[in-house]
């Protein structure tokens, strides 16, 4: 059986992205199946110029001022691509005043690693951007790709609070937005998947049954209709 397979079906009335997960996929099997769609012109991307193009290199950057705080993973090939210790890497790269709040938010407005409009850490970004597509994605997808990465950010708060880097989250003076991250990463804090990330070298080290719900290791993201849904599988196999 391949790891992962992507197809497309609809749902509520539109074609959206979908994938079909083996028990023994991992983290980097689903970006090696992910990574094409970003390079995909021929895919409808919703804020694209002209619908259609290259996600690296888009002048449009949806990253301008999204709410990253990365991945474990990323957290730590980041720093080491700027040959910075994790404290020196905190202190010229987050959000100061999300940082007195126990929050590591890279500094937006726009993002901190936009050069020229063009980001300067593509091939170590976080996930929450290398899964950030302005397509559809079908819900069971939409939902696992946003646990995979809220779970990998969590884990770098848990790293962070444990080598002194950050305090602990402070409740007093985060905004509405603060405090619905805070409650996200506070639901996986203690979670297996954080564990894994905590215990990993690199994406490949990270198991996906710990993000599918019980008992779904495959079924819950490869059940679909033919006769309903008007799909079209097997576009992608890792």
């Amino acid at each position: 059986m391949n790891n992962i397979e992507v197809y497309n079906a609809v749902e509520n009335g539109t074609l959206g992205i979908g994938i079909r997960v083996n028990g023994q996929a991992t983290v980097q099997d689903l970006l090696d199946v992910w990574q094409p769609f970003c390079d995909d012109q021929s895919l409808y991307k919703q804020y694209a110029e002209g619908n259609h193009a290259l996600c690296k290199g888009c002048q449009l950057n949806c990253c301008s001022t999204a709410y990253v705080i990365p991945d474990l993973i990323s957290f730590k090939k980041m720093a080491s691509s700027l040959e910075l210790d994790y404290a020196a890497f905190i202190a010229g790269y987050f959000h100061q005043e999300k940082l007195g709040l126990g929050l590591l938010r890279l500094q937006p407005n726009p993002c901190v690693f936009l050069h020229n409009n063009i980001c300067s850490i593509y091939t170590v970004r976080s996930l929450i951007c290398r899964f950030y597509l302005c397509s559809h994605l079908l819900g069971d997808t939409e939902e696992l790709i946003y646990k995979i990465a809220w779970t990998g950010a969590a884990a770098t708060l848990v790293f962070a609070e444990e080598k002194g880097l950050i305090p602990g989250v402070v409740a007093g003076g985060l905004s509405s937005f603060d405090r619905l991250f805070v409650r996200l990463l506070e639901e996986y804090r203690s979670s297996e998947g954080v564990k894994s990330f905590m215990q990993a070298q690199d994406y490949r080290d990270v198991p996906l049954h710990y993000f599918l719900p019980t008992g779904k290791e495959v079924s819950s993201y490869a059940n679909y209709s033919d006769q309903n849904s008007g799909s079209s599988p097997g576009k992608q196999e890792v």
